[in-house]
């Protein structure tokens, strides 16, 4: 129920705007840098012993995202059946990036199973086989948002678990989407939504040469904007 709530509240004309603050005890703080885009903030310390981290984000909105989209049969023609398939039933009734986020948000939940196995992570092979991990839902979800001439790029880092006030970084990737007007906002097909429990590595930074590392929470926050 939660997170069908999450879902819903992601598409409505209200925006849940969240903060966390974390120290994380990093032994490479380098790896990290301040981030921003449309959607999430990113602010770095270092301080004795790792990291203090900013970190604030805004839920997508649908006024901020209903650009009107076209299917680009160039780009789709040179696709496979499994992906062509995938895209006629996300473009369906899609006429704002929007409504086709949303498309992209519900066909991943019902057609593709979380899979931490050692499977193929194209899009090609996650649509097959109808599983697959953070990495093969990106692949998906960029080749999906690439039918309808809309460029996004991978972003690595940490989705940031927390139980009893510790943090646990876990390794996840997600996307950056390029919006009309030079805006760019973060999506995340897997979760499919955003908070503030996102940590952004620099671009070139292998997630496995990371030395695993934790955290405590030293604040958060959470309020509903209707803006």
């Amino acid at each position: 129920m939660k997170t069908l709530l999450l879902f819903m509240l992601a598409w409505t004309s209200l925006s849940q705007e969240s903060r966390l603050e974390v120290f994380v005890s990093c032994r490479s703080p380098e790896v990290f840098s301040a981030y921003r885009n449309f959607n999430f903030r990113q602010d770095i310390v270092p301080t004795a012993g790792g990291l203090q981290v900013k970190l604030k984000s805004r839920s997508l909105r649908l006024r901020h995202l209903n650009h009107r989209v076209h299917a680009d049969a160039g780009y789709l023609a040179a696709q496979g059946l499994e992906l062509r398939g995938a895209f006629e039933q996300v473009r369906l009734e899609a006429l704002s990036l929007a409504d086709f986020l949303r498309n992209i948000s519900l066909f991943l939940r019902n057609r593709i199973a979380y899979d931490e196995a050692d499977l193929p992570q194209e899009a090609a092979a996650v649509l097959a086989q109808g599983r697959g991990h953070c990495i093969g839902f990106a692949n998906v979800a960029q080749a999906l948002l690439a039918g309808v001439g809309i460029a996004s790029r991978q972003v690595n880092g940490f989705f940031l678990r927390e139980e009893d006030g510790r943090i646990e970084p876990v390794p996840h990737r997600w996307l950056e989407i390029d919006l009309p007007g030079g805006r760019r906002v973060f999506y995340d097909p897997q979760y499919q939504d955003f908070s503030s429990r996102y940590l952004v590595t620099n671009r070139g930074v292998p997630l496995e040469s990371i030395e695993r590392f934790a955290g405590v929470v030293v604040s958060k926050s959470k309020k509903i904007l209707d803006e």
